[in-house]
């Protein structure tokens, strides 16, 4: 009996010490790397998040861009990360928690100020909202839902839409008067009959957010769906948030990086849900934090112009990576054909 209490306190002081040794190697670290975007998304992480952590810990970050799933899949594949932190869009989220190339994330360390329940993740913390809208030249009528989108004979003009079946699918449902809410999963044969509506009027399936953009603005087509920061100022081009596509960029940490470094990192993620440190980010480019507290850090009569504030979140909808897993296969194989006609 006394033996097993001797081992158990053994046990016991030997968890404290490595405990203990972790907290110190997270002391110790100097430089923590960063995979994000790069451009002007890159200049406001450094501004909003990197430049005060920097200041707080001592602690030097490091940017590398572009990020890409098959760079984290790559190092996580050698066994040894380049980098400690990475950016994730939804969709690689979901691909590389299914390949287990995250390391599961410390909240209790991380310590977050309040930020939308859908920005927590086991695996990845959410710090970045973008949405994909309905937009139009400005000299045109103005379409307020998919439904008038989808309606050729009121709002005449050429479309793009993007090259991207998980996006098509959901709108070319909501077009169709699928709630919002009910849209997975997804009924492929429902969406795909209501894209042969629309298809004679799609000048273009783009390819990147760049090309949406300059689409409308050059007026090679009048009406199409493209990011709001893309198109953000612009005087010959609107939009609205209804019905549109919130997508959250993510944060993550590669798995097989050392838990000092991981600790690090938890740092890190505590500063991206600061709503002061989310509010310099939103004056550089017009995407929000996952804070549930902007609209107070925020100018009121800038609220409206971002994904998450002034109630803009509520109209528009999300994706369910999980149930698109489930049919992408199918669905990318059925895109492809329609768009050759078959």
């Amino acid at each position: 009996m006394f033996d097993a209490i001797r081992l158990q306190a053994l046990g016991v002081a030997s968890a404290l010490i490595s405990a203990s040794a972790t907290m110190a190697g997270a002391q110790d670290v100097t430089e923590i790397r960063l995979m994000e975007m790069g451009g002007i998304s890159g200049e406001a992480v450094q501004a909003a998040y990197i430049d005060p952590f920097e200041r707080k810990t001592g602690i030097k970050i490091v940017r590398e861009n572009p990020a890409s799933l098959g760079k984290i899949k790559a190092m996580v594949e050698s066994g040894n990360p380049t980098v400690d932190m990475m950016l994730l869009t939804d969709g690689w989220l979901a691909q590389a928690k299914v390949e287990g190339l995250l390391e599961p994330l410390d909240w209790e360390a991380i310590d977050p100020a309040p930020i939308l329940p859908g920005a927590r993740d086991d695996y990845a913390i959410g710090w970045s909202y973008a949405s994909a809208v309905m937009a139009w030249d400005s000299e045109a009528k103005a379409p307020e839902t998919w439904a008038d989108f989808w309606n050729l004979a009121d709002f005449p003009g050429k479309r793009s839409l993007p090259d991207d079946p998980s996006i098509v699918l959901p709108i070319a449902l909501l077009a169709d008067g699928v709630p919002k809410d009910a849209l997975y999963p997804l009924d492929l044969d429902r969406a795909f009959n209501k894209l042969k509506e629309i298809r004679p009027a799609i000048s273009v399936w783009w390819t990147s957010a760049g090309q949406s953009a300059q689409l409308l603005i050059d007026k090679e087509v009048t009406y199409g769906m493209t990011y709001n920061g893309r198109v953000y100022g612009k005087p010959n081009v609107d939009y609205t948030f209804n019905e549109g596509y919130l997508v959250l960029s993510w944060w993550g940490v590669p798995k097989g990086t050392p838990p000092e470094r991981q600790a690090a990192a938890m740092k890190f993620f505590h500063e991206t849900t600061l709503p002061e440190n989310e509010a310099v980010a939103m004056q550089m480019i017009p995407y929000s934090g996952a804070s549930a507290q902007l609209d107070g850090v925020i100018p009121q009569d800038k609220l409206a112009d971002f994904p998450t504030t002034a109630g803009n979140a509520e109209i528009q909808w999300t994706a369910n990576r999980e149930a698109w897993q489930q049919v992408a296969a199918e669905a990318e194989k059925r895109w492809q054909q329609f768009k050759l006609g078959l």
